[in-house]
């Protein structure tokens, strides 16, 4: 699941809230490996940092692997075991007893680099079950996958958008940096290249990834949050998407959820208002008024500036 926040850059300093540090291992203490960005498309632009716990070379072997094991005492071990004989190391984790009693799921990030590939690990596990080896009693099935995570890292986020214009700024600073007092400290060529120490930023966090990016707002942007009701039938979001554009209102992020099916569903989105050149209060009024002619089961529910 994608996690967005708001904050700023201030004096070359971005402070990487909890919410979002926390997932990717971006804590106090933390080593944290970065890249830069420039984005353009029909004249416009913007920057984008991304950052990582692991380094871009890093990810050259690394892969994801997903255990199904038995919720028995000593089944993680097993798990475990098969991957520390083959001197595979294992990076971030998660384990969640899926049906307790029955089952466990154990998703990780390892690292082949002294191993091998990823099909050869398949092979090995695949042999050491169809020959029934005890040591892997417990272990029911393994799944492995590549992880492109150096694609996002070396050739940022738009790869497969032909109309974006991308220039990887510096592909990797090489030198990690610490998170201290969960704050990263932007390297001075960044600030060279943003031309500026301080400004608004949204943080765009994939914990599968473990990849924080952070974008660079505009300097005047004014953002608000809004809930809305909606029914669930097709053409819904559409009506909240052309009612916010008729207004001006440019969507950065957004996100829905049905409640009751066929029914009702709640739809969240963070909008830039500036374009609309009026103020909250007088967007708000309006956009109400707006979302209610809609119909009965059309209600704003929320309206809050973000102040960043």
């Amino acid at each position: 699941m994608t996690l967005v926040d708001f904050g700023r850059m201030e004096s070359g300093k971005i402070k990487i809230s909890p919410k979002i540090g926390a997932p990717l291992g971006l804590v106090d203490g933390s080593e944290v490996f970065s890249s830069m960005f420039n984005y353009e498309a029909n004249g416009k632009g913007t920057f984008e940092i991304v950052l990582s716990p692991f380094g871009p070379e890093n990810y050259r072997e690394i892969s994801y692997v997903t255990f199904h094991i038995r919720d028995e005492p000593g089944a993680l071990a097993q798990a475990a075991q098969f991957l520390k004989v083959r001197n595979i190391d294992i990076l971030n984790s998660e384990t969640v007893s899926s049906i307790p009693n029955v089952v466990m799921v154990w998703e990780m990030l390892v690292d082949l680099s002294f191993f091998g590939d990823s099909l050869s690990l398949k092979s090995e596990f695949d042999d050491a079950k169809r020959a029934r080896d005890q040591a892997m009693s417990m272990v029911d099935c393994m799944l492995v996958e590549n992880s492109d995570l150096a694609t996002r890292y070396t050739r940022g986020a738009t790869t497969d958008n032909e109309k974006v214009k991308t220039k990887a700024l510096r592909k990797t600073e090489k030198k990690a940096s610490i998170i201290n007092d969960g704050t990263f400290e932007m390297p001075l060529a960044y600030i060279n290249f943003l031309g500026k120490d301080s400004g608004p930023v949204m943080f765009i966090a994939e914990p599968d990834s473990w990849i924080l990016s952070v974008v660079f707002l505009n300097d005047d942007v004014s953002l608000v949050r809004m809930k809305f009701d909606i029914p669930d039938r097709p053409g819904a979001v559409f009506e909240i998407m052309k009612t916010l554009g008729s207004l001006s209102i440019n969507v950065i992020t957004g996100n829905t959820n049905v409640l009751v099916y066929y029914e009702k569903m709640k739809c969240e989105v963070v909008a830039d208002i500036r374009a609309s050149g009026k103020d909250s209060k007088t967007i708000e009024e309006t956009l109400r008024k707006s979302i209610e002619s809609l119909g009965p089961a059309f209600a704003l529910e929320g309206f809050a500036p973000i102040k960043v």
